[in-house]
């Protein structure tokens, strides 16, 4: 044994006098087997096969790969077994090419093409949801009392003008006295004039009795007015004052109906049956949950990003997330940017109105939103997915023809949702592996770990 591979060594020594002492000191190692590297694939050979021609032998201790950015060149390229590097099924790993099988593409593979988009910066907000402001009222009482019915109860919902609670008010009874007292004295006064009138045109009164009527009349007038507009500060409208004088006869005259001003659910209640009341203290609050805002810190040096669009009128779009409900987006709209910058935090305040029909959102929930700002020019863009990474470099697998797929290098940026920017490496409408591409890697891994192509 020890003998041929001397006899090997000095026919190999022979030829590289002809080729230099460089190329002589790499024959001699490969032909002894000392030298063997995976991107060369260059085992022990006979020496038969070595001095057959050292011209092919240095051909064939690299592979013929082309270019990934040329397609063509990549199918023209030959390995040392004679077919193209990528058919090989030895060969085609060492430059990044994987076979997907069509059975496995369909169950376990998505692909994706890679996107030509306007570039947009996403700004993450953390904030608090609150009531809007403009859809919660207070209720009042006009009149102190004493509650004698309680009919909606905190967390009902109500509609315009339905009855909240029943007060026994003295002051409206008393205010409806007054008002009976001085409608009296209207009707007195005005079959007074009507008569002084008759009489001063048949000038049969004087006409100092005529003005004295008519002043009277006037002054009934006045005091009339006066009386229905403090009753219509106790609630009551047109119906229920013409109504007055029967109520006196039922035994609701002092009764203080309250009712719901506006349509939504009841917040908070500070009244119970039996308790006194007067015109200081809310006794219901009744707020619109179907819209809520969520006020936002907003950094400074973000700022000019969101003034810009809000000044210019364009719509600016928002996408709330709540603990409660991970998997659900609440859409949202940017309407107002705080005036004032927090001295301590460099914050600023921003409002998005989100629309809030299932009542999910509720006052007080900690939500993050992603707020989209479009900026100059378009960017490449691929499912996150696509992208992985080996040794320090980012590849995604670009579809090269029919059922082979190739590793290619990429240079990303910023992450997107569930996207992320490509900067280099890859052209607009390019096929990729969106789903499946760890798999890709780890067959070229453990093909390359492998036997390769050495013999």
């Amino acid at each position: 044994m020890l003998e041929k591979k001397r006899q090997s060594n000095a026919f190999v020594l022979q030829k590289a006098n002809h080729v230099g002492m460089a190329l002589f000191v790499f024959v001699v190692l490969a032909g002894t087997g000392l030298w063997s590297t995976g991107n060369l694939h260059f085992g022990p050979r006979d020496a038969a096969e070595a001095g057959g021609a050292l011209d092919d032998v240095e051909k064939s201790s690299a592979h013929d790969v082309g270019s990934p950015d040329d397609p063509g060149s990549l199918g023209q390229a030959v390995c040392e077994h004679g077919v193209a590097t990528i058919e090989c099924d030895r060969c085609r790993f060492e430059i990044g090419v994987v076979k997907l099988q069509p059975s496995l593409a369909k169950t376990l593979v998505e692909t994706a093409e890679v996107q030509d988009v306007a570039r947009t910066r996403t700004l993450r907000l953390v904030g608090q949801v609150e009531l809007d402001k403009t859809r919660v009222v207070d209720v009042v009482p006009t009149g102190a009392g004493l509650v004698e019915q309680v009919e909606k109860l905190l967390g009902q919902d109500v509609a315009e003008g339905d009855v909240l609670a029943v007060i026994h008010s003295a002051d409206l009874g008393q205010a409806k006295a007054e008002f009976l007292q001085v409608q009296a004295r209207l009707e007195l006064a005005t079959a007074t004039f009507e008569r002084e009138k008759d009489l001063h045109d048949k000038q049969v009164s004087s006409k100092a009795d005529y003005l004295a009527a008519l002043n009277e009349l006037k002054a009934a007038q006045a005091y009339y007015a006066a009386a229905e507009r403090r009753l219509r500060l106790f609630g009551l409208g047109t119906d229920q004052i013409d109504a007055v004088k029967d109520e006196k006869e039922n035994g609701q005259f002092a009764e203080l109906v309250l009712r719901a001003p506006q349509a939504g659910t009841i917040i908070a209640q500070n009244l119970s049956v039996g308790a006194l009341v007067d015109t200081t203290e809310s006794l219901y609050t009744i707020a619109d949950l179907s819209n809520v805002w969520v006020w936002y810190d907003l950094y400074e040096r973000d700022l000019g990003l969101l003034h810009d669009q809000i000044s210019s009128g364009r719509k600016v779009t928002a996408k709330v997330r709540v603990k409660a409900f991970e998997a659900e987006v609440f859409d949202g709209v940017v309407d107002l940017i705080g005036s004032q910058i927090d001295e301590h935090t460099r914050t600023i305040k921003v409002r998005v109105q989100v629309k809030n029909e299932e009542r999910k959102l509720k006052p007080g929930m900690f939500a993050e939103a992603e707020i989209s700002v479009p900026l100059k020019g378009n960017t490449m863009t691929v499912p996150s997915s696509a992208v992985v990474s080996d040794e320090g470099k980012t590849f995604v697998f670009q579809h090269l023809k029919d059922d082979l797929w190739i590793r290619q290098d990429v240079r990303v940026g910023k992450k997107q949702g569930s996207v992320v920017e490509v900067l280099d490496g890859l052209p607009a409408g390019a096929t990729v592996v969106a789903r499946g591409a760890f798999m890709l890697k780890s067959d070229i891994l453990r093909e390359k770990m492998g036997a390769g192509c050495a013999d």
